[in-house]
């Protein structure tokens, strides 16, 4: 992005690509910056929009377990708050829940890091889940 189309005010719109090992180390350092620059803000904006949303993907994610699948408008209701009608929920068992990367059996799953489970604001719920 920064090297072949421009994506960098610093560096210009400029193909840097082509001819990248004639670059000066000095260009090539401001590069590598601007790549991690935009790596960077790419990260944080999607932290704080999964942050912001995570009581509409915890809706989503639980009713993923209960039903397996969900079609555009189902999840749209879902993340709404709406109930589902007359969908079919998956029976008991048959979605494999993850266990931990200890690999005990009811051994809880590590947070999120940022998510407010993790900075106190619930607990694992029994389908790893939170609750309040």
């Amino acid at each position: 992005m920064v090297t072949q189309c421009g994506m960098s005010s610093e560096l210009g719109n400029v193909d840097l690509a082509e001819n990248y090992e004639s670059l000066s180390n000095t260009t090539k350092q401001l590069i590598e910056s601007e790549v991690r620059r935009l790596i960077e803000e790419g990260r944080i904006r999607a932290t704080d929009l999964l942050q912001a949303k995570r009581k509409e993907l915890d809706l989503l994610a639980k009713a993923l377990l209960k039903y397996e699948t969900l079609n555009k408008e189902e999840a749209f209701k879902v993340v709404k708050g709406e109930k589902l009608e007359n969908k079919v929920v998956m029976p008991k068992g048959a979605i494999k829940i993850p266990v931990s990367t200890t690999g005990l059996p009811g051994a809880t799953l590590p947070e999120i890091p940022g998510s407010s489970a993790a900075n106190g604001g619930g607990k694992p719920g029994p389908e790893g889940g939170l609750t309040a």
